[in-house]
């Protein structure tokens, strides 16, 4: 479970690096030649970021019902 966080935490990381370099060089008007590549790359963060949340959440919702389970069980 700890592994799964971990990872989740590090792609969460690098989606907001992705955004942020995006972001970045959009407002850049010397980087306007990329601007495509740049949305496409927004979006891409955008659906990394959400996937590596619900990695989180879904952890959090085995280690919930396993310590309810262990409580059962007690």
């Amino acid at each position: 479970m700890i592994n799964a966080l971990t990872t989740a935490l590090g792609g969460l990381q690098a989606a907001t690096q992705k955004v942020n370099g995006a972001a970045n060089n959009i407002a850049d008007p010397t980087q306007q030649d990329r601007l495509v590549q740049d949305v496409v790359d927004l979006k891409i963060g955008e659906i990394a970021f959400k996937a590596n949340a619900a990695v989180i959440r879904t952890a959090e919702e085995l280690s919930d019902e396993l310590l309810h389970i262990f409580d059962e069980k007690v």
